[in-house]
Formats: structure tokens, sequence, C-alpha cells
């Protein structure tokens, strides 16, 4: 039994390894990537994220192009993720495609209770983009450790 137990670990550890193309941050860090499908031109989703970002105490905003937002996250804790939202225009620029990420700078952790999840759920929400037109989230235990888990403040 622990050898069939062994052998369905590496296989997800391998898994994990090519989904992610091998990058040891997100297989040994806690992580968390999140699309999100909006109805409203990216600009206008660049705008509500980084006013967010700014509104918020916990985050360090890093560099802002119309494509990328990078952050840092300070939790209560101690612990630093970083925070990633990439924006690309759909079909005509009338919608936005956006992926979310946040990866734990610490490798003890990998299960985070759904921290980095709450990191980009917090933002999104607060900006208020939750209730945009198109609005669809879309993640889960693969993509983001302790997603089952998180309890969002």
């Amino acid at each position: 039994m622990a050898g069939k137990t062994l052998v369905v670990a590496c296989a997800l550890f391998l898994g994990m390894c090519f989904i992610t193309n091998g990058a040891p941050n997100e297989v040994t860090h806690a992580f968390c990537k999140i699309v999100w499908l909006l109805g409203i031109p990216c600009d206008e989703v660049n705008i509500a994220i980084v006013t967010q970002l700014k509104a918020m105490g916990s985050y360090k905003l890093g560099s802002v192009t119309a494509a990328l937002i990078q952050a840092t996250h300070n939790s209560a804790v101690g612990q630093v993720e970083s925070v990633n939202f990439t924006m690309i225009p759909t079909a005509m620029g009338l919608g936005c495609h956006v992926e979310g990420s946040s990866v734990s700078a610490f490798w003890y952790s990998l299960f985070d209770n759904g921290t980095n999840y709450c990191n980009l759920h917090n933002v999104i929400q607060g900006s208020g983009l939750t209730k945009a037109p198109g609005f669809a989230e879309f993640t889960n235990e693969w993509l983001c450790l302790g997603f089952g888990l998180s309890a969002c403040k």
C-alpha cells in the first residue's frame, strides 16, 4: 500500500511540474492562479484593480502597465506573497480576460489555507469587478492550493 501511495504522490508531483512548466516556485511554495472573464474593457479593469490595491493597506503596488499589474501582499503574520494581474483584451476589446496569480515567498507555507486565493479574491471583490457584466471566475485545487479551505475576510 505504501508503494502505491508513493507512486500516486510522484505522479501528482510530476503532473504539477508539467502543468506549471516545471517552475519550482509554484511547486515548492503555496500558490494560486485564477482566470476571470469580464464584459468590460481591460483599461477599466486595470484602473479598478490599481485603485483597490492602493486602498488596501496590506498591498504594495509595484510595476503597472496596461497589460500587467504587479504587487506584494504582507500578511498579518509576516508572510509575503507576490501578486500579479495580467489583462488580455477579448474579441474586439469589448471584454477582458484577466489572469491573477499569488505565490508565497516562503517554502514552508505550502499549505496556506487559502491565503493566496484570498489575496486575489479580496482585490477583485473589493474593486467591484465581481458585479461587472459577464463576470466569471475559474480556478480549482490544482491551480490554487487551499482554494477549498479559503475563508476570505
